[in-house]
């Protein structure tokens, strides 16, 4: 990645926006994308899930929760 060099904070924050016809946004998009899924890997199973109340539903959210919380303090430890 090059250095840029600015001389004021408002410089460096007018580079990092793009406009929405920029060739480049599409691949910044994938490779911001790509890094968020390695970093914290979406824990959710996939799918269509149908639950007897909004309590049911809730307790299984917090079983994925404590699940990811639990994978992602044992990789950082």
């Amino acid at each position: 990645m090059p250095v840029q060099r600015f001389k004021d904070p408002d410089e460096a924050r007018r580079a990092l926006w793009t406009t929405s016809d920029d060739p480049s946004l599409a691949r910044r998009i994938r490779s911001l994308w790509a890094r968020a899924a390695r970093l914290a890997p979406p824990g959710i199973p996939r799918g269509l899930r149908m639950f007897r109340s909004i309590e049911e539903a809730n307790r299984e959210r917090e079983g994925w929760e404590r699940a990811r919380i639990a994978a992602l303090a044992a990789r950082r430890s």
